[in-house]
């Protein structure tokens, strides 16, 4: 049977009949209506903003470690490096990286220094550098000082945070590259 506070509908249609009371009487809240009501909003309104503030609380991932990158896993077409390992130093939204390597038979190293909130700074090679992130994924831009891009960057961490994965794509060599990395 339907309950309304104290008095139940069966007691309810009884006392009106009795009475000569029409029906459509409006009743009143009582404490406990007045609260449950509230707590199904609260929970209403736990089901809309929970999933939000998770979003929000989520950050970005941290790339800071050394990686080496996996050649036989990767996809970096013709004239790829041969060895690279990368050590990172990201605190967000600073982020450093050191790169050795073997391409094309010499050895190389390079160091850069970028942000990932969006703010163009330029890399040693004088291209123009622009990052940030498209939801858990980094993604930098190089342009040259006329605005042609030079080069696009997408990097994701992997969910156990053990794997890089880096497309990359160049000016000069439209071919995209899909790099991964082990964390060592």
């Amino acid at each position: 049977m339907w309950r309304f506070g104290i008095i139940d509908l069966a007691q309810l249609c009884a006392h009106k009949k009795s009475t000569g009371e029409k029906f459509g009487t409006i009743l009143t809240a009582t404490p406990y209506t007045a609260v449950m009501n509230n707590v199904r909003k609260l929970f209403l309104l736990s089901t809309i903003f929970l999933p939000t503030l998770a979003l929000v609380a989520q950050g970005h991932p941290n790339f800071t470690g050394t990686w080496k990158l996996d050649v036989a896993k990767s996809e970096m077409g013709s004239g790829g490096p041969t060895k690279l390992v990368v050590v990172v130093d990201h605190k967000d939204p600073v982020f450093k990286y050191l790169v050795q390597g073997i391409a094309a038979g010499g050895q190389f190293e390079e160091s850069e220094t970028f942000t990932t909130d969006g703010k163009t700074s330029r890399d040693s090679h004088g291209v123009n550098v622009k990052a940030s992130w498209d939801g858990a994924e980094l993604v930098a831009v190089g342009t040259a000082d006329d605005g042609s891009m030079v080069y696009l960057s997408r990097l994701t961490l992997s969910p156990d945070g053990k794997t890089i994965t880096r497309v990359f794509t160049q000016k000069n060599d439209r071919e995209l590259r899909h790099e991964i990395y082990e964390k060592q």
